[in-house]
């Protein structure tokens, strides 16, 4: 060990002796700094994807530009030969030479941890996430080093060395890429999809450290150093030779052996989940249900085998998840895998349950085919049945599994009455996404105020999509008498409304109805309009010629969430277009959890206000820029009344019904919430806790997104760009700067004895 240490040391300390090397660091900072900053920046969300999407093809270049020397150098000096006549053995030597580049590489991608550092001041930053990405680029540069190492010993020609290294990693990357696996049999298609990198370090990028992923790129590595030590034996055992012969067929088999390992690994299992909430692991509530059904609950599972190839991963995806269910059952949740495509018992099961083959194109061997295949579940409960026809993604799988389980266990269905503006529906504003959304847990009715009757016992909450101008005491008494008998309501509305005599993109202070409704509970929406100069989304503008670009909207909010409650935990921000403040100076201590706040940047305009998009950042006012309060949640079973009672008179008490309000109507309607998939989240959320019904709350939150990236000052931003930008290389040109003055220093040093010899 002490050998392989040395050789290591020695070769990373040579790389640093080299201009080259510093020119790699600079090159490869510079460059992945200044792309990831540029689209984070754009986009404002703190992730690494950018960064992580672009970097196999990144090292690509950069790792056989490192490994190219490693023993390519010593061929060409013959220094190999005085190294391997020392008491050290090739082993020794490839190992030492592979941990020496590897080193170097982890170096580089160490100094691009100040991206995430710098992110840390304007984001809650994902750190187990962050960890998982850098776990998965170092096994990526791991494998890539190890096939640059081997490139390295087949020439004496440094340029031939990084060609042949270029060449295979490209040949690893495009092995598990669509244009290639598509056109290849099935049976070829679906190994080629596991043998390629991209799928196992995109599984990894996730936040997900599986250990399939980590063996198979361990077995990729494991097998260029033995090519590697092969190649290096082979230059010093007789060529004919009966021990080079044992030599090259252990290899052989060894080989053989890592690549059973690497294509049968995929049935190993073994992962840590370092997501925020383990998004991909089964949560408590899920594992509390499955313990709980009465009968059996089976799920079958309808998958072909020659599926598209880029449904691998989905499908691996699954099969995991299902695993986690039927180990949650104890027994009661059985899962089946079938393919109908082979199955003909199996194809007309599909065809009764309603699971429909899937269409897929493919492109391959000159030619354009469309094939079919099945991926689709179905959840069966005594006599009942819950169909997923086709599963295209499984960011909400665990969620929809576990709602239709729910569904065919329980007895009943609550009933959520909705109450929104006709006129505004007819517009294209209505609510039809939000209404299937809650009919996946709720019977959803259509209440006209002015009409129906208002129950508690029978409308388990009340959604309120609307800010009417007016409305007749008699209809408004109604809302009143629901939730002072402990009824619950969502309240969406805004304090400014568009003024439609205007030609000209014009709000106007009006009144909110539904502060009558509020004021019990020392609550109320105001009169005014909020805009946030740092953490709000962007207009597409129409400029000159037809051409439109992006600009950022304050009055569009990207509003911060604060995560205090079951209802907005794992969300990061939402969208909240045009939206008003909600005051809650009134409300009794520990009746009113903030959900949602601005920026310290943002400020409000009432009365009337200019809310075109083109309206440019210096014409808001700034003189009272602070953190703005527009989404609450209301328990007035919560408040602390010890110190609101005197000694004669009892201080009188809020209704009992609890209340979700946002400053913000907009947000929710169908021309909003389809790009905005966190507002549909939370108002599922939201009505679960107004039932008092939060069993799959944690389950449907769970989020996927990255956190938002919202300065505070325009100075700290430009400051984490240009450190990054300028800050790192300048860094790494200094230093070898000072370590090639230091060289240069010693080598115009005279030789002087230490011991002066008697004449």
């Amino acid at each position: 060990m002490k050998a392989i240490w040395t050789v290591a040391r020695r070769e990373l300390k040579s790389l640093f002796d080299h201009p080259m090397g510093y020119i790699l660091l600079v090159v490869f900072v510079g460059l992945n700094d200044f792309l990831l900053l540029r689209t984070a920046y754009a986009q404002s969300l703190a992730s690494l994807r950018p960064l992580l999407e672009l970097l196999p093809w990144m090292f690509l270049v950069f790792v056989p530009a490192v490994t190219m020397r490693a023993l390519a150098e010593d061929q060409r000096s013959g220094v190999l030969e005085v190294v391997l006549a020392q008491p050290i053995t090739e082993v020794e030597l490839i190992l030492g030479k592979y941990i020496g580049q590897l080193l170097f590489i982890w170096l580089a991608l160490g100094l691009t941890l100040l991206i995430p550092i710098g992110f840390s001041f304007g984001a809650d930053l994902q750190v187990g996430v962050i960890f998982a990405q850098y776990v998965g680029a170092g096994l990526l540069a791991a494998a890539f080093a190890a096939v640059g190492l081997w490139a390295s010993s087949l020439s004496g020609n440094q340029v031939t060395a990084f060609i042949i290294g270029a060449a295979v990693i490209f040949l690893l990357i495009f092995i598990g890429l669509n244009p290639l696996v598509v056109g290849l049999p099935p049976m070829l298609s679906g190994i080629a999809a596991n043998l390629g990198v991209l799928s196992h370090f995109t599984n990894i990028t996730r936040g997900v450290i599986d250990l399939r992923d980590a063996v198979y790129f361990a077995t990729v590595a494991a097998i260029f150093l033995v090519l590697a030590y092969l190649v290096l034996m082979g230059r010093k055992l007789t060529p004919k030779g009966v021990t080079l012969k044992r030599l090259r067929l252990g290899s052989v088999l060894l080989i053989a052996a890592l690549v059973v390992v690497n294509l049968f690994g995929s049935h190993i299992r073994g992962r840590i989940d370092l997501t925020p909430g383990k998004i991909y692991t089964l949560s408590s509530t899920t594992k509390q249900m499955l313990r709980n059904v009465e009968d059996i609950v089976l799920i079958k599972l309808f998958a072909s085998r020659d599926m598209d190839p880029r449904f691998e991963l989905l499908k691996r995806d699954i099969n995991d998840l299902l695993g986690d269910f039927r180990s949650a059952g104890n027994g009661m949740v059985r899962v089946t895998v079938r393919d109908p495509a082979s199955d003909q018992e199996a194809a007309n099961d599909a065809e009764t349950l309603g699971i429909p083959t899937v269409q897929f194109n493919v492109v391959g061997q000159g030619e354009y085919t469309v094939k079919e295949g099945y991926l689709g579940i179905a959840v069966q409960y005594a006599g009942q049945t819950e169909t997923i026809p086709v599963v295209d993604h499984t960011e909400n799988l665990e969620y929809r599994l576990v709602s239709y389980i729910r569904d065919l266990t329980r007895e009943s269905v609550p009933v959520v009455g909705l109450v929104e503006d006709q006129a505004e529906q007819a517009r294209g504003g209505g609510f039809s996404v939000l209404r299937q959304a809650l009919t996946d847990g709720y019977e959803v009715r259509n209440i006209d105020l002015s009409s129906h009757t208002l129950d508690p016992d029978s409308i388990t909450a009340l959604i309120l999509a609307t800010s009417p101008f007016f409305l007749e005491d008699s209809v408004l008494g109604k809302v009143q008498d629901f939730v002072r008998q402990g009824g619950s309501a969502f309240i969406m509305a805004s304090g400014m409304q568009f003024n439609p005599q205007s030609p000209q993109p014009i709000v106007q202070t009006v009144p909110v109805v539904w502060n009558q409704v509020l004021a019990p509970y020392g609550v109320s929406i105001r009169g005014d309009m909020v805009f946030d100069l740092a953490s709000h989304e962007q207009a597409s503008i129409a400029g000159r010629a037809g051409i439109r670009y992006f600009q950022g909207y304050p009055f569009w909010l990207r509003a911060l969430s604060t995560q205090a409650s079951t209802v907005n935990q794992n969300i990061q921000t939402m969208f909240l277009p045009w939206t008003s403040q909600v005051d809650t100076t009134g409300a009794l201590p520990g009746s009113v959890t903030p959900l949602f706040v601005t920026s310290s940047a943002a400020g409000y305009e009432e009365g009337q206000a200019m809310v075109a998009p083109q309206r440019p950042p210096q014409d808001y006012p700034t003189d009272n820029l602070s953190s703005r309060l527009v989404g609450v949640m209301v328990n007035p079973l919560a408040a602390d009344l010890t110190d609101l009672q005197s000694d004669s008179v009892a201080t009188e008490l809020p209704p009992r019904g609890r209340l979700i309000v946002i400053g913000s109507v907009e947000f929710a309607q169908d021309n909003w919430v389809r790009n905005a998939g966190s507002s549909i989240v939370f108002v599922m959320n939201a009505v679960d806790w107004l039932a008092q019904d939060e069993a799959l709350t944690a389950i449907r939150s769970k989020n996927r997104e990255p956190p938002a990236l919202v300065f505070e000052s325009s100075t700290l931003k430009a400051l984490v760009q240009y450190m990054n930008w300028l800050g790192v290389p300048l860094l790494v040109i200094v230093v070898g700067l000072m370590r090639w003055v230091r060289r240069r220093r010693i080598t115009q040093l005279v030789y002087v004895p230490s011991v002066q010899s008697e004449v």
